[in-house]
């Protein structure tokens, strides 16, 4: 059974942009209800597209986004959580920002 695997800034680049399938990246912090909602359809879609796409979890603590220090985050301009990135071969294909259902969310992300 697959699992949504937790990457940090130190692996982001083997885990993330150096990855040969899709990766579907979800940045989410603490406290944030929209977060949990999404987190058990992360889940079961990583069971469901194991093989054909990874999805990953990145974990932003608050102080990180008070003191502006988190340079994955910067990067990639995350100002809202859950904001999900779809990676393939290195560059983003596609954004979403907050928490959907699960069909409409393979929607908005273009997976089939």
């Amino acid at each position: 059974m697959a699992v949504v695997k937790e990457i940090t800034k130190d692996n982001f680049k083997q885990e993330v942009l150096n990855e040969t399938i899709p990766v579907l990246v979800d940045f989410y912090t603490d406290g944030c209800g929209p977060c949990e909602v999404i987190a058990p359809i992360l889940e079961e879609l990583a069971v469901e597209l194991e093989g054909s796409l990874k999805i990953k979890k990145f974990y932003v603590g608050i102080e990180e986004l008070i003191e502006n220090s988190n340079d994955i985050v910067k990067k990639y301009d995350v100002m809202g959580f859950p904001t999900l990135f779809l990676f393939k071969k290195g560059e983003i294909v596609k954004m979403v920002i907050g928490s959907y259902p699960k069909e409409e969310l393979l929607e908005a992300l273009d997976i089939k």
